[in-house]
C-alpha cells in the first residue's frame, strides 16, 4: 500500500528544512532530539545491510540531515567511501563542519547525485509526494538501494509525511523487507521503550486498553537491487 497525501498540502519545502536544521527554536531539528533519532535509525539499519564488513565501495546516505548515521556506517564499514547528500544546504554545511573529515557531502536532489554502489535513504520517503520518481531515480544511481520508513502508518500521519508504506509496497520492484522495532541505543531508551510496551500491555486489559502492537519507532526496511 502507498498513501499518498500530497494533495492536503505538503510542507517539505526546503526553506522550511533550511529553518529546521538551522535554528535554535524550540521546533529546530536539534531541539527536538533529531541527531539521536538520526542514530537510533542508523544502528538499526546497519544491522540490516547486505555487505560483508569488507565492503569498500562508495555508500551514499541520501536525505544525510546532519550526517550522525555517517559514522555509524563508516564503523561497520571502515573501508568504505561516504557521501551524504541533502536538499537543505544550511543541513550540508553543518554536515562539512561535522563529518567533513570521514565524507563528502553535497547539497543536491535525486537528480544531482552521483552513480555509487550502495544508497541508504532513512525517513526521507515519507515527506516526498513523488517518491517512486524518486526511487526510480535513485536505482538510476545505484547498484542495491536500501530505504527505511516508518511501518504501517495510520492517519493522522505526522504532519511531514505524505506516504505511508507497508509490505507491499515495492512489490513491484522485488523488494525485500523486514520490519523491526527501534527500541534505542542507550540503556535509558531501551528501558523506556519496555516499560511503554511489555509493561503497560500487562495492565492495559484491564483497563479495557488494546494492546499496544506498534513500537515507540516501527520501521520498515526495504532492499532493492537495481535491474541495470
Amino acid at each position: 500500500m502507498i498513501q499518498n497525501l500530497a494533495n492536503l498540502g505538503n510542507i517539505n519545502t526546503k526553506e522550511y528544512w533550511d529553518d529546521r536544521f538551522s535554528s535554535n527554536n524550540k521546533k529546530s531539528w536539534r531541539a527536538n532530539a533529531g541527531e539521536n533519532q538520526t542514530k537510533l535509525f542508523a544502528y538499526e539499519i546497519v544491522k540490516r545491510l547486505k555487505m560483508d564488513a569488507d565492503f569498500d565501495g562508495t555508500i551514499l546516505d541520501f536525505g544525510c540531515a546532519l550526517g550522525d548515521a555517517i559514522p555509524i556506517y563508516k564503523e561497520r564499514y571502515p573501508k568504505a567511501r561516504f557521501m551524504g547528500t541533502d536538499f537543505s544546504t544550511a543541513a550540508i554545511e553543518i554536515c562539512v563542519r561535522k563529518f567533513g573529515d570521514i565524507a563528502t557531502f553535497m547539497a543536491k536532489d535525486a537528480d544531482g547525485i552521483p552513480a555509487v554502489d550502495v544508497i541508504i535513504m532513512s525517513n526521507v520517503l515519507e515527506h516526498l509526494p513523488k517518491h517512486k520518481e524518486v526511487v526510480d531515480t535513485l536505482l538510476s544511481k545505484c547498484k542495491d538501494l536500501y530505504i527505511a520508513v516508518p511501518y504501517d502508518e495510520q492517519e493522522p500521519l505526522h504532519e511531514e509525511h505524505v506516504n505511508s508504506y507497508d509490505r507491499h509496497t515495492f512489490d513491484y520492484l522485488n523488494a525485500e523487507n523486514d520490519v523491526y522495532l527501534c527500541r534505542g541505543y542507550e540503556f535509558k531508551q531501551i528501558l523506556k521503550s519496555y516499560i511503554y510496551i511489555e509493561l503497560k500491555n500487562l495492565i492495559r486489559p484491564l483497563f479495557k486498553v488494546p494492546l499496544y502492537k506498534g513500537g515507540l519507532n516501527r520501521q520498515i526496511l526495504f532492499h532493492i537491487k537495481s535491474p541495470k
